[in-house]
């Protein structure tokens, strides 16, 4: 090792700083630790100078951790492939967060399939000539989760051998990506506008739900910059180049004339989306009497047109191309309307006011009119356009952000009632994950390649006061704080002291886990065609649109479809002595915690462990210990030994936090089930009903969106108060509190089962 270290140092010592070079060295002692071969450390050695040298200081960490990820989960081969595919990556990926982007796909795919990945490194170049980041990941875990018990077709697929990985490859790479035209576009703006405006790629998604993934093709504008989408699909009649000359186009034009936000509260969603609409209508009409040719650019997108069939996005995009269509007719009166009054403040564009009175009204009016809309599924139109969040004011600017998407969506989630898309709930994990690799590798907690701990982002949720029966608009604000790291042998040692519960639960596990014969569809691979999947892929191809692959079935077995999320209350009453167990009412919680969770893993269920506390309004606190698609590991162990008691228990923001982890998760049964020794009950609130109410109100939302919620109450005197919260059939008092560890993984496979 030290005579590859002393080779590459001269050339390395000319491209990184003395601190970032020492860095390095760390990171090639640390590999060389984990992997006893040298060919991995003479491509790291080689490589991750000049990989780093383009991406900064950030990347070089990054770099590093997904090397050793790599080297963890994979082997020496595997590990040289990827340093050694580093040199190609930055050809194709020249920006900073592109390059982290595929940082982060790497360390998924290490955990899900290690056994593919020197193959897929051989093969790194033609797929991101073909496909952005985003694409590439696609195209990796379709690979990787269509050949789960399948090494060997998994690798067909990683070398573009299979048959479908070509065909799909071939779908993704009919759009254009940013990286090819980023540089082209930021000259296009500045000759428009006469100034630079920042354009970056718009931050790699990860597994959502699709009409996320769609909402994720569309232009977002944060903090007076502009991010676009990683790929534009084609549009007919036009290239991408032209697509997104025409979006950066129209998002410059809300940057020089959306000068003013607008209230959020008291508008319904569809107002909501008409304002938006008339203030996109606004800007562009400004930008067209200073540069007319933009009309022509944006004209061809417009291709709505009159039709009897009625609804709220076709209307919609019906008045869209009429303000900006001069040569568009429509006989549908709300069109007509619209029209009439956009062209009666032709002279007074300038006044941003103008939408939201013009949008307010037409809204209303669309309602009126019972025409159907749904905020989740309502796409901005033509594909252009942007987002619009960013338009929004939510109220309370001494705690907001005011260029926080993720809030405004929030608050619009809320108030719409309707299952809107969820927010985006993934805290940032990268210094989490470096933690837990120091533990794994018996590294020192603190060294040079561990990430700072980002600020914990925060969440805004509406409450109920039942006192005036109105929810206060974004009135809590809720923070994810990182879960510490404890001893997990201590939660192996609870399993060996409960062995009498663990042997009675093998029993019931047997039994949930009995699987009938099923026909499974809509699958890659099978015995024969699945008829329905067959069709509307042909539908696909004669629409000129990329078909699904998965078009067979196969005989397989059913499985449990639910998904459970455990919220344990973290206050500080859980400290609190229990004389007859000899311990306290959180070591219980913990034991019995451990205990379901042992029971969940074994029967293979979808299952996550949360908790909270808080203190006050302002401060609750949320801690993830397990999250869904994360394994029941060492680490996860880890952190649900070290969970502390302390403040108090708001609970009804932690279940409307907990329900959108569970909101979009593909599962028949949704479950909260919660863990509490007392009644919701917090610093700043002084009339005991209060938060009863607002949780029983959280709890009824929650239903609405097909998530039940069940507690297990250790307060043998709150009968009164769970019942008003959960209902009559949805709770269990425990009288003896010492029986928790036996009777929380009975209760479990009682629901469940």
């Amino acid at each position: 090792m030290r005579e590859l270290v002393h080779g590459a140092l001269p050339s390395a010592a000319k491209q990184l700083s003395p601190e970032l070079l020492a860095t390095w060295l760390e990171g090639a002692r640390r590999l060389a630790d984990i992997s006893a071969d040298a060919a991995p450390l003479g491509s790291y050695l080689r490589t991750v100078p000049a990989f780093a040298k383009q991406g900064g200081d950030a990347v070089l960490v990054h770099t590093i951790a997904t090397a050793l990820s790599v080297a963890t989960h994979s082997d020496a081969r595997a590990t040289e492939a990827f340093l050694s595919a580093l040199p190609i990556v930055a050809r194709h990926l020249v920006t900073r967060d592109a390059m982290g982007a595929f940082l982060d796909v790497v360390d998924e795919l290490a955990a899900l399939a290690p056994r593919g990945l020197s193959v897929l490194f051989q093969h790194v170049g033609p797929l991101l000539e073909r496909m952005s980041v985003d694409g590439f990941r696609r195209w990796a875990l379709l690979g990787v989760q269509g050949h789960v018990a399948d090494v060997h077709a998994q690798n067909a697929w990683f070398r573009l051998e299979s048959q479908d990985a070509r065909a799909i490859l071939r779908a993704a790479s009919e759009g254009t990506l940013f990286t090819d035209v980023e540089r082209r576009l930021g000259f296009y703006l500045h000759a428009l506008w006469g100034r630079s405006i920042e354009l970056r790629a718009a931050s790699a998604p990860a597994a959502v739900h699709s009409d996320e993934r769609r909402r994720g093709r569309r232009v977002s504008i944060r903090g007076g910059v502009i991010r676009m989408p990683r790929a534009f699909d084609a549009f007919p009649g036009q290239d991408g180049v032209s697509l997104y000359r025409a979006a950066c186009a129209h998002a410059a034009a809300h940057l020089v004339h959306s000068t003013q936000r607008f209230p959020l509260h008291q508008l319904t969603p569809i107002q909501l989306a008409v304002v938006s609409l008339i203030e996109d209508a606004r800007v562009e009409q400004l930008a067209v009497q200073w540069l007319p040719g933009l009309r022509k650019l944006w004209l061809p997108f417009h291709v709505a047109l009159p039709s009897p069939v009625v609804s709220a996005p076709g209307l919609m995009a019906r008045l869209s191309r009429a303000l900006i269509d001069p040569s568009y007719r429509d006989d549908d009166p709300w069109v007509t309307k619209g029209q009439t009054l956009f062209a009666g403040y032709a002279g007074k564009l300038a006044d941003p006011t103008l939408s939201h009175a013009i949008g307010t009204l037409l809204g209303e009016n669309l309602g009126q009119a019972s025409v159907h809309f749904k905020l989740k599924t309502y796409l901005v139109e033509p594909l252009y356009r942007d987002d619009n969040l960013f338009l929004w004011d939510v109220g309370d600017p001494g705690r907001q952000q005011s260029d926080d998407p993720d809030l405004t969506q929030q608050v619009v989630d809320l108030r719409a009632g309707e299952g809107a898309e969820a927010a985006n709930m993934e805290l940032e994990q990268r210094g989490q994950t470096a933690q837990e690799r120091g533990a794994k590798t018996g590294a020192a907690p603190h060294t040079e390649l561990e990430l700072a701990e980002p600020s914990p982002q925060p969440y805004r949720y509406d409450e109920w006061d039942y006192a005036i029966g109105v929810e206060r608009q974004a009135w809590c604000t809720l923070f994810e704080k990182r879960a510490r790291l404890g001893e997990a042998h201590e939660i192996d040692e609870i399993l060996m002291r409960n062995q009498e519960t663990v042997s009675r639960l093998a029993s019931l596990i047997k039994a949930a886990q009995l699987q009938r014969p099923v026909r499974l569809r809509k699958q890659l691979e099978g015995d024969r065609l699945d008829l329905d999947a067959a069709i509307a892929a042909t539908l696909d191809l004669r629409s000129g649109r990329p078909p699904d692959p998965r078009v067979h079935q196969r005989q397989g077995k059913n499985r449990r479809d639910l998904a459970v999320l455990l919220l344990l209350d973290l206050s500080q009453s859980t400290n609190d002595y229990v004389p007859s167990a000899g311990t306290s009412v959180l070591k219980l919680a913990r034991e019995a915690t451990a205990l379901v969770a042992d029971a969940m893993d074994q029967i293979g269920d979808s299952f996550a462990i949360h908790g909270f506390d808080s203190n006050g309004r302002h401060e609750v606190e949320y801690y993830r210990f397990k999250d869904f698609d994360q394994p029941y590991d060492e680490s996860a162990r880890a952190r649900l030994a070290a969970m502390t008691g302390q403040l108090s228990t708001r609970m009804g923001t932690a279940l409307r936090h907990a329900g959108h982890f569970l909101r979009f998760r593909q599962a028949a049964r949704k479950l909260i089930l919660l863990v509490t020794d007392g009644e919701p009950h917090d610093i700043d609130v002084h009339d005991r009903k209060y938060l009863v109410f607002d949780a029983k109100h959280a709890v009824e939302e929650q239903t609405r969106f097909g998530i039940s919620t069940f507690c297990m109450s250790l307060d043998a005197g709150s009968d009164e108060y769970v019942t008003r919260i959960f209902g009559a059939r949805n709770y269990l008092v425990l009288d003896h509190l010492r029986r928790l560890p036996e009777k929380l993984p009975l209760l479990y496979m009682r629901l469940t089962n």
